[in-house]
């Protein structure tokens, strides 16, 4: 059976999709089971606090990766710029989704802030591993006589003679100067 990719590297895509699917199945897995735990430690109300504990990270950090995933055809300063902005809208939504809920006594807080830890933790837990164990290069190589020299070194790759120093002030010099053109 052929494989159209290497093993060793995967679409820029994958790990952010990795993420997401693996998010939405440890949601599955762990709602149930917190709202039986919940339901158990202070009934209907301890139910809808695991729930919402649950509910509300996962819905936060899933919304992350689809805005990540959305723009990732921006360049890097435009996506951090989107993900930023994302974040802070979405912690003024859980400030806002939190007061409206403190109005409310039918959930239990207590459970709901075990449960919100336990989603946080798992969820960050995930992204880590996920992160860890994508095997993605840094640089994408070329190859086909582009490298420095005319050679058939991958970009990035200095061929042996062709060595040179570059000072970062020059670098940064040289980039300034070509935003002011």
């Amino acid at each position: 059976m052929a494989m159209s990719t290497s093993a060793s590297t995967q679409h820029p895509l994958e790990p952010l999709r990795r993420v997401l699917r693996a998010g939405l199945v440890g949601v599955a897995v762990l709602a149930p089971v917190a709202a039986v735990a919940g339901w158990l430690v202070d009934g209907s109300a301890g139910l809808l606090g695991a729930l919402i504990g649950v509910l509300v990270p996962a819905a936060f950090f899933a919304l992350t990766v689809v805005t990540a995933l959305v723009t990732l055809h921006l360049s890097p300063g435009a996506l951090g710029a989107v993900v930023l902005g994302s974040w802070v809208v979405k912690l003024l939504l859980f400030i806002l989704a939190l007061s409206l809920l403190n109005m409310w006594d039918g959930w239990s807080r207590p459970v709901f802030g075990v449960t919100f830890m336990i989603a946080v933790v798992g969820w960050l837990a995930l992204e880590a591993w996920m992160v860890v164990s994508t095997k993605q290069p840094y640089v994408q190589p070329v190859r086909s006589g582009s490298g420095p020299g005319g050679g058939d070194a991958p970009v990035g790759v200095v061929e042996p003679g062709a060595e040179k120093q570059t000072d970062v002030g020059s670098v940064r010099a040289s980039h300034d100067s070509q935003d002011r053109s």
